[in-house]
C-alpha cells in the first residue's frame, strides 16, 4: 500500500461556475481566477491527464509536473 490518503472533495459540482466534458485527445483551455478551485475528473477510469498551467499574465510562469517531481 502506497500511503496515500485519497479524499473526495466536499465542494457540491452543481455549484460549479464552469463544467466541461472533455474528450480523449482533445484539448482545453480556459483560465482560473485567483481563489477559484479547479478539478479534474476522470469520467471513465484509468485514463492519464496530461495538463499544463501557465500564470495568464506571463506564460513564462508556469506549472510543470516533471519538473516537481525531479
Amino acid at each position: 500500500m502506497s500511503g496515500i490518503k485519497i479524499v473526495e472533495s466536499s465542494l457540491d459540482a452543481a455549484r460549479a461556475m464552469f463544467q466541461a466534458n472533455i474528450l480523449a485527445g482533445d484539448s482545453w483551455i480556459h483560465e482560473i481566477k485567483k481563489g477559484q478551485y479547479f478539478r479534474i475528473v476522470d469520467l471513465h477510469g484509468n485514463q492519464a491527464v496530461d495538463t499544463l498551467f501557465y500564470n495568464a499574465r506571463d506564460y513564462s510562469d508556469r506549472y510543470s509536473a516533471q519538473e516537481t517531481y525531479a
